[in-house]
């Protein structure tokens, strides 16, 4: 009973800690939608590859929605047809590059001015890496989604579908793929303000439950594994540059603590372990948490969720791996 309570408590935790980010997230990515005119945006971002890249790594100093956040508002930015380097590199480096993390490094790492700055710069640099990698994807749509309106971008990052049933009740908005509206009336913003607010709260109910339940699962998985994972014996097995790493990105991936909060749990092992592996923990906990990982699969396509984390993974091992071997 108390290794339940134990679980229950985690996963409560972890639901308080999460779910604001991604409620925050998904009330900009709702006033994008019904606010924001799409062509605005597509035309004043820049279409450069590295200046995109650049700018979508900076973009969570603006909306700064954090961990969890920033995957609704991607995904919104990817189907109102914001270039791939802006939306990759802003998935990426948004949960640290915002003044929200950068002020909570400030305040506990203080005393380790070198991590925090290799976090931040690490961050921004893998973002903007990533980017322009990603740049070089196709993103044409589909056939199949041929027959969409032309307001309604589909980006084939994507999944195609959504948990959620569509309303079959007769309403001046309808639903077609993944949280795409297509107007019946017209291929422009409603111009009243009670419509547009109509639109805003209801993607944002449809969007907060559905995403919100998958967090909701990924929060119960992690509470469960991190009960039974034997932290003593992995930090005690953390004494080479190698397995320290290793052990971090382990912590990494089961606590979920959240980019957040990440700096509490390497705090007291700055005294023990070297800046690359407490920096594989504060890089990875940002991207490969179970928290992320499900709300990433639920919101991509497996492939592209794939190919983005293991990229990304591979370059903040390498990073870390070089400042173990040959900065410390």
């Amino acid at each position: 009973m108390s290794q339940l309570n134990y679980v229950l408590t985690l996963f409560i935790s972890h639901v308080i800690q999460s779910l604001p980010f991604l409620l925050l997230g998904i009330i900009v990515s709702s006033g994008l939608l019904a606010f924001v005119d799409e062509h605005q945006i597509v035309t004043k971002l820049p279409r450069n590859r590295i200046l995109g890249a650049i700018f979508g790594s900076s973009l969570g100093m603006i909306l700064p929605v954090g961990q969890y956040g920033n995957i609704p508002v991607t995904r919104r930015l990817l189907l109102q047809g914001v270039s791939l380097p802006v939306c990759v590199s802003f998935l990426i480096a948004a949960p640290t590059i915002n003044p929200f993390v950068i002020a909570m490094s400030w305040t506990i790492l203080a005393n380790h001015p070198r991590l925090m700055f290799l976090r931040i710069l690490g961050a921004w640099l893998i973002g903007v890496i990533m980017g322009l990698i990603f740049s070089a994807y196709p993103n044409k749509p589909p056939s199949e989604t041929e027959n969409i309106a032309p307001l309604a971008i589909y980006s084939t990052l994507l999944q195609s579908g959504t948990l959620l049933l569509a309303s079959e009740t007769s309403q001046p908005l309808h639903r077609a793929g993944s949280l795409i509206y297509e107007y019946q009336d017209a291929l422009t913003l409603p111009k009243s303000l009670p419509r547009r607010l109509y639109l805003f709260a209801d993607n944002l109910i449809r969007e907060f439950l559905e995403l919100g339940s998958i967090l909701i699962v990924g929060c119960g998985i992690a509470a469960t594994i991190q009960a039974f994972l034997p932290e003593e014996q992995l930090l005690q097995w953390g004494q080479t540059p190698v397995t320290q790493i290793l052990v971090m990105s382990v912590f990494a991936s089961v606590l979920s603590v959240g980019s957040l909060w990440n700096p509490y749990f390497i705090n007291p092992l700055n005294s023990t372990f070297i800046y690359g592996s407490n920096l594989a923990f504060l890089l990875l906990s940002s991207l490969i948490d179970l928290k992320t990982i499900a709300l990433l699969f639920i919101t991509l396509r497996p492939k592209i969720a794939i190919y983005l984390l293991i990229l990304a993974t591979q370059l903040i091992l390498l990073l870390c791996f070089a400042i173990n071997f040959y900065f410390s």
